[in-house]
């Protein structure tokens, strides 16, 4: 049986504070029938572009019309191979704009996309927007910072010859991006089991330039997705808006039904299983053992034999249970035989951190909106006023009966409200 999971999903996109445009684009492709969502799922992309003004939105726009527009006419069979196929054909119509007109020249994209299908989820990613997932109570980021700083750490941890780059002042330069080169490398990963009750978020860095992993895990886990999407950019705007903000987020709905587990999986159910077998069939060998030497010692010849026969079937059995263990566990860790130039392969997120929902959580949330309120009244923002006090009452009623995540829906539609009646 083939689970088939159902999903909620948001996005929210804004020009930010100080921005005249918006360089960011994004896209929401879901399969219309069974058949695709075997073969290829659901897609959701976002791009940044880079170049400034019109190139950068030009740039992102065509990462994200071509891309799902490849993927799902691909011929390639397997959804891996078709999301690395699109994001190479993005790349060339974006560098094929940029070398016929001399304003788009080298003009640029970031692109991170994810793939929910039959198989699993896969990340396909281009540059320093991110992909995370929520699972349980932590956050882990799934795409790796295509920078000079990551590209930095990644080199120190593997021991090699580092240029000599300022790493405090070109740290967020990027060292790879759609367009402008006519080849580019994709990290393509994947595809990895999700569970019921997943969160996945896509973001450009101008939500990651002013919250922490933390707090995007926290709001993403706790709220729904089109709530989450607001109250992430909305924050992002309070806190400067220097850039421009898009936000995706997906979640698995939680319900009954099979799940079809890749092979990381099929490691985690063996490992569980081998780690207490293996000790059982050891012992129940010793005492095999044992026992056809007493009765050796006894001369009782053909029952020695049966236990020495069951003893060497159960120590043989140990040590294929054993190497099967060890076959799967080198399969999902075969990150240092990776070589450099080759897209990047393996199960771990690239960064983890754990989140809590808490009082101190709520608290922070309406210490935002008190000083937000501040501003709107000294700057005589039209808003709804006796709206925003009603739900102000309503978030501090459910903070004092320690129901926090209503406290956080409550806050966020406080925000929201102020946000409303500023003109930008």
């Amino acid at each position: 049986m083939q689970w088939t999971p159902k999903f909620q999903y948001a996005s929210r996109s804004d020009t930010g504070m100080k921005r005249l445009n918006n360089e960011d684009c994004y896209s929401l492709t879901l399969c219309p029938d069974d058949s695709q969502w075997y073969s290829r799922g659901h897609l959701f992309a976002v791009a940044d572009g880079m170049g400034g003004h019109e190139v950068g939105e030009l740039a992102s726009k065509t990462a994200i019309d071509t891309l799902p527009h490849v993927y799902f006419k691909s011929a390639h069979e397997q959804p891996a191979d078709a999301l690395h196929e699109a994001m190479r054909e993005a790349n060339s119509a974006i560098y094929e704009i940029g070398n016929h007109n001399r304003d788009f020249k080298r003009m640029g994209t970031t692109c991170s996309s994810l793939v929910i299908c039959a198989d699993g989820y896969l990340v396909g990613h281009v540059g320093d927007s991110r992909v995370y997932r929520v699972r349980d109570e932590r956050i882990d980021q799934l795409s790796f910072d295509h920078t000079v700083a990551w590209e930095q750490k990644l080199r120190q941890r593997r021991n090699a010859q580092l240029e000599n780059v300022d790493a405090e002042k070109y740290g967020h330069v990027l060292t790879r991006c759609l367009g402008p080169d006519p080849t580019v490398r994709v990290d393509i990963e994947g595809p990895f089991q999700y569970l019921p009750g997943d969160v996945f978020v896509l973001c450009s860095d101008g939500l990651t330039k002013y919250l922490s992993d933390i707090e995007i895990g926290v709001y993403a886990k706790n709220m729904p997705p089109s709530e989450a999407a607001k109250l992430l950019v909305n924050l992002a705007n309070m806190r400067g808006g220097g850039d421009n903000c898009t936000v995706i987020i997906v979640r698995i709905s939680k319900q009954d039904g099979v799940v079809n587990l890749p092979a990381t999986a099929e490691y985690q159910q063996i490992s569980a299983y081998s780690k207490w077998a293996q000790p059982l069939l050891f012992l129940a060998t010793f005492i095999c053992g044992i026992g056809a030497g007493v009765l050796s010692y006894f001369q009782m010849a053909i029952p020695a034999a049966m236990l020495g026969f069951l003893a060497t079937g159960l120590l043989l059995w140990g040590f294929l249970i054993g190497r099967q263990r060890q076959r799967l566990a080198e399969a999902d860790n075969d990150l240092d035989s990776q070589d450099e130039a080759s897209a990047t392969v393996f199960f771990r997120p690239y960064r983890t951190a754990a989140i809590r929902l808490s009082l101190s959580t709520a608290d922070k949330l309406r210490e935002s909106a008190t000083k937000l309120a501040a501003t709107a009244k000294a700057g005589e923002w039209k808003c709804n006023w006796s709206t925003y006090e009603a739900t102000v009452q309503q978030a501090e009623t459910a903070m004092n009966a320690k129901k926090y995540r209503q406290a956080l829906l409550d806050w966020s539609k406080a925000i929201e409200i102020l946000f409303n009646g500023m003109s930008r």
